[in-house]
């Protein structure tokens, strides 16, 4: 039997195992976490590690979106855009239904991934964990090794110019709980991706004053009274925080909503991948490492529709893993990864990091990877139509996109149920 490792057991960790779980007769599956439970990102307030979530956050998928597509969310749950809690209950049900924790070590930590040995090209892996209860090493040998760690462990913290003189408080949104410290202060919100939105909206009603920074264009909604869109922050002066327009102004918070960086500490240097510009570079179908393609990651893109693609990712690592489907030379993988490179990043002028972010690009992505795997998944048309129609609602108006409801007609189709009428408006 083949010896497998899956590192992680948050949503990407759990779809991994269960594609493999299929094949427990050939695969011997081990699972490492860090914590005493499943969820990943989704446990607020994890005795054992942090994450970035906060209790009434909701996700930015609706339900017909967001489950796995082997285990949707119950059909009478009346809210399409679910609360955090309710995303844990989900994988907890999802894990129970797959009979997964059997395969997973809680409480254990992957302090080393390395290659063991490589005959004819194909690589032995040694990883060395340790148990947080004994405090004892051990090491184990496999054949390949799955990495679900998320992305949302290493902050990014922008270098403003003059950033230590600033007099007022610089915050990352990772240590965001609840809207109480916010009441009555002035804040410079850095970021209009989904978690800055997110918070905004929890603080504007008890913040005193909020100017919201970013660069994107296509964020359109009319804010309260109280806030403001300025630009990209230039330099901080003491108390003055200056934009790249020349506006000033003071506050007494500037909360990070910069997202986070790729950050594979446990992977050796002769494994790690080279990330440069917050791009995981010389990938093949954005999960399988070229260079060492018994090396996968699981759930790297941003900006879709998560466990849908876990799933799909996990169905492809396994159809590899157990020889299903043939290998891909490693001409071949360069090959598919510099074209997509070019495609989506050089010809339209964007930046290395958005080679991750997938949004509109992930629909030909799934399409791709359900062929080459063999793994149809259901739900694929109705999903994109879901998801275009929120995305565009979400940039129209973010305060109010969360309280839409949708419902699922069949395979291709989808009703509305509720939409505030902003979104009816030219």
């Amino acid at each position: 039997m083949k010896e497998v490792v899956v590192i992680g057991a948050g949503p990407a960790g759990l779809s991994t195992i269960k594609s493999l779980s299929e094949y427990k007769d050939e695969l011997n599956i081990t699972a490492y976490e860090i914590s005493d439970r499943i969820g990943g990102v989704w446990v607020n307030r994890d005795p054992y590690k942090h994450t970035a979530t906060f209790d009434s956050l909701r996700a930015n998928n609706t339900k017909e979106m967001l489950g796995h597509p082997d285990f949707p969310l119950p059909s009478d749950i009346q809210e399409s855009f679910i609360p955090r809690s309710m995303v844990l209950d989900y994988l907890e049900n999802f894990a129970n239904h797959f009979q997964l924790k059997q395969f997973i070590k809680f409480r254990h930590t992957v302090l080393n991934v390395d290659i063991l040995s490589s005959v004819n090209g194909v690589e032995k892996w040694n990883v060395m964990v340790r148990n947080e209860e004994t405090g004892a090493v051990t090491n184990k040998k496999c054949d390949a090794v799955l990495v679900a760690t998320g992305h949302e462990t290493e902050m990014h913290i922008p270098e403003f110019e003059g950033m230590k003189t600033f007099t007022g408080e610089i915050i990352h949104t990772r240590y965001f709980q609840d809207s109480t410290y916010y009441i009555g202060k002035t804040v410079v919100l850095v970021g209009a991706g989904f978690s800055g939105l997110d918070i905004f909206t929890e603080i504007h009603a008890v913040a005193k004053k909020i100017y919201l920074s970013h660069h994107d264009e296509r964020i359109k909604a009319t804010l309260p009274e109280n806030a403001e869109y300025v630009p990209d922050v230039a330099r901080l002066d003491g108390d003055d925080i200056i934009f790249t327009d020349g506006r000033v102004v003071q506050a007494d918070i500037i909360l990070l909503a910069t997202g986070y960086r790729y950050d594979f500490p446990f992977l050796s240097e002769n494994c790690r991948p080279v990330v440069k510009d917050d791009h995981v570079t010389n990938i093949y179908r954005m999960m399988v490492d070229i260079e060492h393609p018994s090396l996968y990651y699981i759930g790297l893109n941003k900006l879709g529709m998560p466990f849908r693609e876990f799933s799909m990712q996990a169905d492809l690592a396994t159809a590899f893993i157990t020889g299903r489907i043939p290998a891909v030379s490693k001409e071949e993988m360069q090959k598919e990864y510099e074209e997509r490179y070019k495609k989506y990043v050089t010809d339209p002028g964007l930046r290395p990091k958005d080679f991750h972010i997938v949004c509109l690009t992930q629909f030909e992505y799934a399409d791709t990877i359900m062929e080459q795997s063999g793994r149809q998944k259901p739900g694929r048309v109705v999903s994109e139509k879901i998801y275009r129609r929120v995305m565009g609602n979400a940039l129209k108006n973010f305060l109010k996109f969360k309280k839409s409801i949708y419902r699922l007609v069949d395979e291709e189709n989808f009703e509305v149920v509720y939409e505030d009428p902003v979104y009816s408006k030219p």
